[in-house]
């Protein structure tokens, strides 16, 4: 299964507009959010472009940065395709065999337990917005980057997402500029 990796949006509606061309010529099948939506209308944008583009499952966490998780959550409950948000701070899912955790990564310690638990063949996190993949023992850890051309409080001309496939445990990092 291909699973469309996508972090920190802060806010950015011409960003998440790419990002579904992105998952459309991608095939994905499921799109994994690692938070920091921040507005509640990013959420309804985001609907707005899986209706009219891909019509799939979307799982997420909360990140650090949400502006108003109440109004987030009550908008979500009206969506056509609701977000399914983790009850805890760490989503589990299970696809292909494949264990896979979302964590935002806000806690460094929370991230490393995850990842040195080995519990998990993927861990998926955000937060830098900064793109990496590494393995650390069975456990492939992968940060998409951010979608909000921002890192470190300055503007910056690189923006990415990812794409996962659970048959081979791999994933890869596609830009949107």
């Amino acid at each position: 299964m291909k699973i469309g990796i996508v972090s920190d949006t802060h806010d950015r509606l011409d960003a998440i507009e790419k990002v579904f061309h992105i998952f459309l010529d991608e095939k994905v099948e499921q799109i994994i959010h690692c938070g920091d939506w921040v507005s509640p209308f990013t959420i309804e944008f985001f609907d707005e472009m899986n209706l009219q583009h891909t019509k799939i499952p979307v799982f997420s966490v909360f990140g650090n940065n949400e502006g108003d998780i109440k109004r987030i959550i009550e908008r979500n409950n009206n969506l056509a395709f609701p977000v399914q948000f983790a009850a805890k701070t760490v989503l589990e899912l299970e696809r292909d065999g494949k264990r896979l955790a979302t964590y935002h990564g806000h806690d460094k310690e929370i991230l490393s337990a995850l990842i040195a638990s080995q519990h998990y063949d993927a861990v998926f996190c955000g937060h830098t917005h900064m793109q990496f993949s590494m393995s650390q023992g069975k456990t492939l850890v992968f940060n998409p980057g951010a979608i909000c051309y921002a890192r470190e409080s300055k503007m910056i001309k690189e923006a990415s997402v990812g794409i996962y496939d659970s048959q081979t445990n791999e994933a890869r990092h596609i830009y949107l500029s």
